[in-house]
């Protein structure tokens, strides 16, 4: 299986100038100049070399998906708002990618953020567009995104090194919205669904739940009980002010979505989600 390289750069001077028009617009630039790690330690950099290229990763993998739903709004009969407001969305996820590259290249590149050819598609032509498109809200906004405005307050609330502080200020800013659009999304798509469609999008949900919990936290919250509060080994101060948590720091705000936004949420909009939560341990965890 051939790994393909997350592509950034072009020598197309249109693609290049309205690329540049549409990512940064009023916003400020991170203060990039204040950036320095020439004196972080070299294993600190490594690590924080490889924490923020594995975002690369993710970030593009977003976009990909966010591309593949847009795609199928149409057939899923989605109005037209729907599909120009996710525009933004995925315009959101390019810029992610850039930052965390941008980062990740500082400390010394991201050479190993790949995709697989399978993660470059969503395609599943075994279902039927509004299948695809909840399968996918419910997962990657409703779950994904929704945690993702916990987890970047953590890293926020840690970063001290301006220039990350201010990335994670912008990637912190658009997920926000993300999470409102997916619940809004969800809003439009899961009362149209059976009850047997939302029974089984209820199944679906626990292999993201499975996914999401062993991600974010290694699954350290047992069903009922508390996180474990002392971690394997002290947590680096240096890698925290430069925006790389463990998943010690990382469970409690994923826990803490998931109790009080995630399932409370589904739950109202007929779908099972507290089901597909405890049996997420039964569940092999799918990468959405």
């Amino acid at each position: 299986m051939v790994r393909r390289r997350v592509p950034l750069g072009t020598d197309e001077k249109l693609f290049r100038s309205m690329h540049r028009r549409m990512l940064d617009g009023p916003r400020p630039a991170p203060p990039w100049e204040r950036l320095d790690p020439a004196g972080v330690p070299d294993a600190l950099r490594e690590r924080v070399r490889r924490g923020w290229a594995a975002r690369v990763e993710a970030e593009y993998r977003s976009m990909v998906v966010f591309g593949e739903l847009i795609a199928r709004f149409p057939e899923a009969g989605l109005p037209l708002e729907v599909s120009c407001a996710a525009s933004r969305l995925l315009q959101d996820e390019a810029r992610h990618t850039e930052l965390c590259a941008r980062v990740a290249e500082a400390f010394g590149g991201y050479d190993e953020a790949t995709l697989a050819p399978g993660h470059l598609r969503l395609v599943d032509d075994a279902l039927p567009a509004h299948l695809f498109v909840a399968r996918w809200t419910a997962s990657m906004f409703c779950v994904g995104e929704a945690a993702s405005v916990g987890l970047l307050g953590v890293l926020r609330d840690g970063a001290t090194d301006p220039c990350v502080a201010s990335v994670i200020d912008t990637l912190l800013r658009d997920e926000v919205l993300h999470d409102r659009f997916g619940w809004a999304l969800a809003r439009v798509v899961f009362p149209r669904l059976t009850d047997d469609e939302r029974e089984w999008l209820g199944a679906d949900l626990a292999f993201a739940f499975a996914h999401y919990d062993q991600m974010n936290a290694g699954c350290l919250r047992p069903d009922g009980g508390e996180v474990p509060a002392a971690p394997e080994t002290p947590e680096d101060p240096g890698a925290v002010a430069l925006g790389i948590a463990s998943r010690w720091r990382f469970a409690p705000a994923f826990y803490r979505r998931i109790d009080e936004v995630i399932l409370p949420s589904f739950a109202a909009l007929g779908v099972p989600a507290y089901e597909a939560w405890a049996l997420r341990h039964e569940a092999v965890a799918r990468e959405p």
